[in-house]
């Protein structure tokens, strides 16, 4: 399939440049995420940096979704059958019925044809669809193994956040100072949320 003779060109040939396709996805997915959000730009001085601005983008979505209904380019990370997943749900919607109130996924998909994709990335499509489905309700249930993600991704928990992460966590709602305290956000941001559809 595509998607695996993808991965073996990445890992043999390095990053492709971006095509006119992938240039007008890129943009196509900003928009929609603009429709809903406001981006920030901040700079990172770490990898902690880095893993602090997708854990509280996550918090900031996720709220998103729970006071709204909808949210777009939620970043998610998770642990399944001993493999790391980390990606971006396009879309999340969520009704506001009391008795439906469950998260729909939505995956957005740009195409420079007007034509319907294959069966082949159709398939594809709803592969990362139940990856993220399942990391989602492994969040969802507290099923994930911090230590691990430290470990594995050498992160220092205690690694003090740049100055200007702090203070947009401050902005957010939230207040932290190091990398454990965004994950424990993190954790009972999760904790709130409910399972999938």
């Amino acid at each position: 399939e595509w998607c695996e003779k993808q991965m073996e060109y990445f890992l043999l040939l390095g990053k492709p440049e971006a095509s006119k396709a992938m240039k007008a996805g890129s943009l196509r997915h900003a928009a929609l995420e603009e429709e809903v959000i406001k981006r920030v730009k901040v700079q990172t001085q770490c990898i902690e940096d880095v893993w602090a601005i997708k854990l509280m983008n996550f918090v900031v979505g996720a709220n998103q979704l729970l006071f709204d209904g909808l949210t777009r380019e939620l970043p998610i990370v998770g642990f399944a059958e001993g493999v790391w997943m980390v990606g971006v749900i396009d879309e999340i919607r969520m009704r506001s019925e009391e008795n439906e109130r469950f998260p729909i996924l939505v995956d957005t998909k740009t195409r420079m044809r007007p034509t319907l994709p294959s069966e082949a990335q159709r398939r594809n499509g709803r592969l990362q669809l139940m990856c993220y489905k399942h990391i989602w309700d492994n969040l969802v249930a507290d099923e994930f193994p911090f230590a691990k993600f430290f470990d594995f991704f050498s992160l220092n928990p205690n690694c003090i956040l740049s100055q200007e992460i702090r203070a947009n966590t401050t902005r957010s709602g939230f207040s932290a100072e190091t990398l454990s305290d965004l994950v424990r956000y993190f954790r009972n941001t999760c904790s709130m949320l409910p399972q999938a559809h």
